[in-house]
């Protein structure tokens, strides 16, 4: 199992095995005869290991108390996400959708809310000041009000598209770049359309 000494997963199985033979856990005491460990102590740490990693439960000062986590093999997919990929997008021009979305798998870690995020691949080098290459995939969330400081993803007058750190300002809007050496755009309210917010970033590197 991915993650696991090949001794923590021996120790696992024999666990397994017990119960199933005899319809209760082993004692660490067992453990310890069957694995040729000369203390307790031994047994103790690799039993930890296997609690951190989600693998095994145990009741408090409750002995034979043992018990592996069912579905217990641990998949990369556990870890991942799929979100629809919808298009690409490029400064100055209205995002590209496709037509039919696809999905793709990102780390879930980068994800607030599955079902209001979408996928977008910056194309070309119009990105560039916002520190952002061809190719990268820009995880946007819908569905909510922006907060100052998020990184939105926003329409200009129906057509021009762009990414920008957005800092409202009464019926205005401050627009900051990730290059600081750009000034600020101040832009009104109702010139600006907010598709979403950018959450993540995944970069694929050949």
């Amino acid at each position: 199992m991915k993650g696991l000494t090949k001794r923590q997963q021996e120790i696992l199985e024999y666990i397994q095995e017990f119960i199933r033979l005899h319809r209760f856990s082993p004692s660490y005491r067992e453990i310890m005869h069957k694995f040729g460990y000369s203390s307790l102590g031994s047994v103790s740490k690799h039993l930890q290991v296997l609690k951190r990693k989600g693998l095994l439960t145990s009741e408090k000062k409750c002995s034979r108390s043992l018990k592996p986590v069912e579905n217990n093999h641990p998949s990369p997919c556990q870890n991942e996400v799929e979100l629809a990929f919808i298009g690409h997008i490029s400064a100055g021009f209205p995002v590209e959708i496709f037509p039919k979305a696809q999905k793709l798998a990102v780390p879930r870690y980068l994800v607030q809310d599955t079902e209001a995020s979408y996928i977008l691949r910056a194309q070309g080098n119009s990105l560039n000041d916002e520190m952002i290459s061809d190719g990268d995939l820009l995880i946007v969330e819908t569905g909510r009000e922006a907060c100052s400081g998020e990184w939105i993803v926003a329409l200009l007058n129906e057509q021009e598209t762009f990414i920008k750190r957005y800092y409202p300002e009464g019926q205005y809007v401050r627009l900051v770049g990730q290059d600081s050496t750009q000034s600020p755009i101040m832009i009104h309210l109702e010139d600006l359309v907010i598709q979403g917010i950018v959450v993540g970033l995944v970069r694929l590197y050949d």
